[in-house]
């Protein structure tokens, strides 16, 4: 027998073998002083008339004989004023005297059971269709009573009860369902205990780690893998995956006559900017680049010149090398030898050495490589086509060090130099980055000098980020300026990061209640992480209206204030629940809410910038206002909070009076406000004015 048939069976012998219950019915034996049994008449009585006081009855009975006692009198229960039915006494009324009690015992609380324990038990049953079931055994206001017969289930649930009937409660099997798999599952205390995988962030290691059935999104570069992306190098490959194969590859070449600049084509270095050695020819130039000028040529056309042929390159010769010859200027007269010498005009060799062509254009030469001089060597149409030389314009040493790096120069009619637009300027280096006179606060080495600016403070900024479903259009620029900023500065630790961005409403996150909630990442050292945090962060599930923001800027800042000071401590605080379907709460949880802000041995500045379309607003209890934010910032030293909102939540009293704007908070906080747009380079150049007012010196 179980417990709690064994505790039903005790009532019911106690009722059983007790006072008979006005509700109940039943039977009690009564004595008569002198010890007389008196029979009852096994009836529920009626409470007695209102003008009945008990107190007022008789309680010595009248000396009559047994034998009327026997025929007239009768023990009952009568209840007690003020009539409560369970506050009754045990009585003899005379039957045939108008029912008068002769006898009447004390006032007594006849409870069948402690009304304070609703539930006695759980019992079985059979319902009204004959099936095996089970009820309750209760205490209703003190009287034992029975629920309805429920069926008995095919199946037990976590739920701390006999679900199936058997007498056991919660046990067997149990499964759960995450977006990952199906596992089983534990009943404790009716609570089902699930050890089924749950998604974790995603990271680049080729797994569905979230469990959304994409792998590694937002994680893998262009190329699809994981890590940076490759450079690009010569090979004929889109290496960088851009959809362009050595795209703006340069690199140093060297003849015997100088150093140059090849570029990338085809996979293959060509085009080399740096002069090609020639055959020697009577120019004034070392052609041949061996340090001699026109050695071993008599260039002064005399008789021993007169048949030698000369190369060259110059008009009226169209392309290519030709060649010139030393001839006689004026004939003398016969049998004289000539005394006045010239050189013919460049032509192609053709019209010196007969040719089975008698077409041959004189004009043509041998097709060369082109090279810088208004020439047009290879024979193409095209003069001094496709020609480029990197150029750069600092110091020597500076070159790819820090921001500086080589420009391009472009051959144009035979001389070096660039398009701006229509124009073109000789000696133009296109793209070149010199040195800058003084370093800049921006994380980059300005002065190319291999070390980095010494003049930025220690800073650590914290971004709160509205994530609700109005901010939709503004999230993706957003999103692009901080990349952009982040991408502007090295990674160094002169700059920590944070970031708070919420509300995050996730539908069925527990059971079938949706959850809105905050979400705090930290500490990130430099701007590569701070990036990728904000890169792979999927804003898509974001579609929530409770823009916890008072409650962001409050839990980030009570971990820099003198606990004494704060209004209320975090282990205080509790999320409101603004309706039944409606869960908040903080990952972490509040208690542990802290931003590792950095303190002593050196205290860092700190920067609060918020991104939000929204007022103020809290959801915790006791509630976050301005006035207590306000309190904050002025216990918080080198704390400076910046807003990007619209306009018309900027002003300092919303329309109806009762919340103050985002200007205010700025103002007192050492900061700005600005104006919220979908502008992702406005956004940018906000940005970069916030660590110039507070990084920089």
């Amino acid at each position: 027998m179980t417990n709690s048939l064994k505790i039903l069976a005790l009532i019911v012998l106690f009722i059983s073998c007790g006072k008979a219950n006005p509700h109940l019915g039943g039977t009690s034996t009564l004595k008569d002083t002198s010890g007389v049994e008196i029979k009852d008449t096994n009836q529920t009585i009626a409470p007695p008339p209102d003008a009945l006081q008990i107190q007022d009855v008789q309680k010595t009975q009248p000396d009559v004989s047994d034998e009327y006692k026997k025929d007239c009198w009768e023990a009952v229960w009568l209840r007690c004023p003020p009539y409560d039915e369970y506050w009754i006494a045990e009585a003899v009324i005379d039957k045939c005297d108008d029912f008068t009690v002769v006898i009447i015992d004390n006032c007594r609380m006849q409870h069948e059971c402690d009304p304070n324990d609703p539930i006695i038990a759980i019992q079985t049953c059979q319902t009204e269709d004959g099936f095996s079931g089970q009820q309750y055994v209760i205490c209703d206001k003190g009287k034992v009573d029975l629920t309805d017969c429920w069926p008995c289930d095919d199946d037990e649930i976590c739920d701390l009860e006999d679900n199936d009937c058997d007498g056991s409660i919660d046990e067997g099997t149990y499964e759960c369902t995450t977006d990952c798999e199906t596992g089983p599952a534990y009943c404790v205390d009716g609570k089902l205990i699930c050890t089924a995988e749950t998604p974790q962030e995603e990271i680049c290691d080729f797994i569905d780690n979230d469990c959304d059935d994409e792998i590694d999104e937002h994680q893998r570069n262009a190329c699809d893998k994981c890590g940076p992306v490759p450079k690009e190098v010569c090979d004929g490959i889109d290496n960088d995956c851009d959809g362009y194969f050595d795209e703006e590859l340069l690199q140093e070449c060297e003849t015997v006559c100088e150093k140059g600049y090849e570029i990338c084509t085809g996979g293959m270095w060509a085009n080399c900017t740096a002069q090609q050695p020639i055959e020697e020819y009577c120019n004034s130039e070392d052609d041949d680049c061996d340090g001699q000028i026109d050695e071993g040529l008599d260039c002064l056309c005399g008789e021993a010149d007169v048949g030698v042929l000369v190369p060259c390159m110059e008009d009226p010769l169209l392309c290519g090398k030709g060649y010139k010859t030393c001839v006689c200027d004026v004939m003398p007269p016969p049998g004289m030898p000539c005394t006045e010498f010239k050189m013919t005009d460049c032509k192609a060799s053709c019209s010196y050495f007969p040719v089975p062509d008698t077409d041959c254009d004189e004009k043509l030469g041998i097709v060369t490589n082109e090279i810088c001089n208004n020439h047009d060597e290879d024979c193409d149409q095209d003069i001094d086509e496709g020609l480029y030389k990197q150029c750069y314009s600092g110091p020597p040493e500076t070159v790819n060090v820090g921001i500086c790096k080589p420009g391009q120069l472009t051959c144009n009619a035979g001389k070096w130099g660039h398009f701006l637009e229509e124009l073109f300027i000789d000696d133009m280096c296109l793209g070149e980055v010199t040195p800058l006179d003084k370093e800049l606060c921006n994380g980059l080495d300005d002065d190319c000098d291999g070390e980095l600016e010494d003049d930025m403070d220690d800073t650590d900024i914290l971004f709160i980020l509205d994530t609700s479903g109005s901010m939709n259009d503004e999230i993706e620029a957003i999103v692009s300026a901080l990349s952009k900023f982040a991408l502007y500065y090295s990674d160094e630790d002169v700059i920590k990061w944070a970031l708070i961005y919420g509300p995050i409403f996730e539908p069925n996150y527990i059971g079938s209640i949706p959850m809105e909630y905050l979400k705090l990442k930290h500490d990130f050292s430099g701007f590569t992480a701070f990036l990728t945090a904000i890169t792979t962060t999927d804003f898509s599930i974001f579609d929530g209206s409770r823009e916890m923001l008072y409650d962001a800027i409050y839990l980030a800042l009570a971990s820099l204030v003198d606990p004494l000071l704060l209004p209320y401590a975090l282990s205080e605080i509790i999320w409101k629940q603004p309706n039944s379907n409606m869960v908040l709460y903080s990952d972490p949880a509040i208690p542990n809410f802290i931003l590792s802000w950095r303190g002593s041995p050196k205290p860092a500045k700190r920067v609060v910038v918020l991104f939000t379309d929204e007022k103020g607003q809290s959801y915790t209890e006791p509630e976050i206002t301005n006035e207590i934010l306000l309190k904050l910032q002025g216990n918080v030293k080198d704390l400076s909070v910046f807003v990007f909102s619209p306009s018309s939540v900027a002003n300092k009293v919303w329309w109806d009076g009762t919340y103050e704007g985002w200007e205010n908070l700025c103002t007192v906080g050492n900061g700005q406000w600005f104006e919220l747009t979908n502008d992702a380079d406005e956004i940018f150049n906000n940005l970069m004015q916030i660590i110039d007012n507070t990084v920089c010196e």
